[in-house]
C-alpha cells in the first residue's frame, strides 16, 4: 500500500505564521449567546461535572492527557472543549496557521460544504459544543476537520499546494500466529511530522447517553477517529490507498466513519455492512479486528475501499490488487498491509508465533517510516492498549519518531482516577 498523500508545509512557514501574518478567524461571541443548550453557569458547571481529565505529567509520553466524556453529543464536545481549551487552541492555532498558506478560508469553506450534508448529527453537534468549550469559530473546528480527508483526495491539488506521498502499517494476529494465542492488533501511523499535532496527545474516551463506550487515539480538539477500540471488543486502524479515479470529497469523511461504527457497531458484520453502505469518498484501506469472534469464524478484515467498491481479506488470503503493485503473501491468523511491505512480511514470519506486544513494539521500528506520528498496540479481548507518540517534528530526526518513544498502557475498562 504506497501511494498516498499528505500536507506538507515548509517549516519556515511557522515563523511566518507565530509572526501574525497567517490571521485565523476569531470567536467574538460569548457562550451564552452561541449556544441553545448552555445559558447560565449552573448549567455549565453540570456538564462539565459529567467529565474527568487525568493528566500524565510526565514528558516521556508528551505528557499525555486521557479525557473521559459523558453525555449528548454536544455536552461531550463542550467538555472537551472546555477541559483542554488552551492545548486545543495551540493545536489547532498551530495546524490551521500553517495550512492557511496553502489554501484559501473561502476554499476550506468550500471543501466543508461539500461533507457537511454525510457527516452524521452527532459529530456536528460535538463539534459545536467543542468550539463553545474551546472559545474558537465553529468554521475553524470544521476546517480543521477536514485535513485527513482532503489529504488523500486525488484532486487536491485544485485547492492545496505541495503534497508529498506516504502510508502507514496495520496487523492483526491471533491464534497460531501469537504467544499465547490471543488477538493483538498494530496501528502505526506515519503522517506528517512536521505538522506538530503529537505535542497534544490526548486518549479521548466516549461514553455517550446512546450507543458504545470507545477510545479514540488522538489529539486535543479533533474528535474524528483515525485509530480506535470500543467496548465491543472491536479495534480500529486505517491507511490512505492511491488515487484512482472518481474520488469526491461528497461523502461521509472516513474519520467521523469510524466515530459511527465506533459507537453503533457491536460485531464485525455490523461494520462491514456500514462501511458498504456508506457514501465513501477517497481510496482507504482499514482493518477491523473483533476478539469475540470464535476459532471458526472471521476474527479479522482487512478492506481496500474507495468510491465504487469494497475488497475485502482475511486471514490466510493474499492481499493484492490491480491497482497496486505490492503483494501481501498469506500467512495463517494475521491480516496485514503497509508501507514496506517486504520488511513486514519477514518481520511477521520470524517472530509468527511468538507475537505479543513486546514484539509488536519492536515490531513498529523496523516498519515505521520518518513521519510516524503515533503507533498503538490494541488486545481487544481484555480492552488494552498500549500507544506511543512522537516527540518532535523534525522527520530526519529518528531517534523523534514514535517507534522510539515510550509505551502508555491505556485500559478501556477502567474507570476515571488516577495513573
Amino acid at each position: 500500500m504506497t501511494k498516498t498523500s499528505a500536507i506538507i508545509i515548509p517549516w519556515a512557514l511557522l515563523f511566518v505564521f507565530v509572526s501574525g501574518c497567517a490571521r485565523l478567524p476569531e470567536n467574538n461571541l460569548s457562550l451564552y449567546q452561541r449556544s441553545m443548550i448552555i445559558n447560565n453557569t449552573r448549567m455549565e458547571e453540570s456538564i462539565l461535572s459529567k467529565a474527568s481529565l487525568i493528566e500524565s505529567n510526565d514528558p516521556l509520553v508528551n505528557n499525555l492527557r486521557i479525557l473521559y466524556l459523558k453525555g449528548t453529543p454536544y455536552e461531550m464536545g463542550f467538555q472537551h472543549g472546555r477541559l483542554l481549551k488552551s492545548q486545543i487552541q495551540q493545536c489547532i492555532k498551530r495546524v490551521m496557521g500553517l495550512a492557511a498558506h496553502y489554501s484559501s478560508f473561502e476554499m476550506m469553506d468550500e471543501v466543508y460544504d461539500l461533507m457537511a450534508p454525510y457527516i452524521p448529527r452527532k459529530e456536528k453537534e460535538e463539534m459545536r459544543g467543542l468550539a463553545h468549550g474551546a472559545d474558537l469559530p465553529l468554521k475553524l473546528i470544521h476546517w480543521f476537520h477536514t485535513i485527513p480527508a482532503v489529504s488523500e483526495y486525488k484532486y487536491k491539488k485544485q485547492f492545496f499546494k505541495k503534497f508529498k506521498p506516504t502510508t502507514c502499517s496495520n496487523i492483526a494476529a491471533f491464534g497460531k500466529a501469537t504467544k499465547d494465542g490471543e488477538m493483538y492488533q498494530m496501528r502505526v501511523l506515519d503522517w506528517n511530522r512536521k505538522m506538530g499535532v503529537q505535542k497534544w496527545p490526548v486518549l479521548l474516551v466516549h461514553e455517550p447517553d446512546v450507543g458504545n463506550r470507545s477510545v479514540t487515539y488522538g489529539f486535543a480538539g479533533f474528535i474524528g477517529c483515525v485509530t480506535g477500540m470500543n467496548d465491543q471488543q472491536m479495534a480500529f486502524g486505517e491507511m490512505g490507498y492511491g488515487n484512482p479515479p472518481g474520488e469526491s470529497l461528497e461523502g461521509i469523511p472516513f474519520v467521523f466513519l469510524f466515530r459511527k461504527m465506533m459507537r453503533e457497531a457491536n460485531t464485525l458484520d455490523q461494520a462491514v455492512d456500514m462501511i458498504k453502505n456508506a457514501r465513501r469518498t477517497c481510496s482507504y484501506v482499514y482493518l477491523i479486528s473483533d476478539a469475540k469472534r470464535t476459532e471458526k469464524e472471521i476474527n479479522a478484515l482487512l478492506f481496500i475501499t474507495d468510491r465504487g467498491r469494497v475488497l475485502t481479506f482475511k486471514e490466510n488470503m493474499p492481499l493484492s490488487d490491480e491497482r497496486d503493485e505490492d503483494v501481501f503473501p498469506a500467512l495463517d491468523d494475521v491480516v496485514y498491509a503497509g508501507a514496506k511491505s517486504k520488511k513486514l512480511y519477514s518481520a511477521l514470519k520470524a517472530d509468527y508465533g511468538t507475537i505479543s506486544p513486546q514484539v509488536l513494539m519492536e515490531m513498529s521500528k523496523q516498519v515505521s517510516l520518518k513521519g510516524n506520528i503515533q503507533n498503538v498496540i490494541f488486545k481487544p479481548s481484555t480492552l488494552e492498549s498500549w500507544v506511543t507518540y512522537a516527540t518532535t517534528t523534525d522527520k530526519k530526526d529518528e531517534k523523534g519518531k514514535a517507534c522510539n518513544q515510550k509505551w502508555f498502557y491505556f485500559d478501556l475498562k477502567a474507570r476515571p482516577g488516577k495513573l
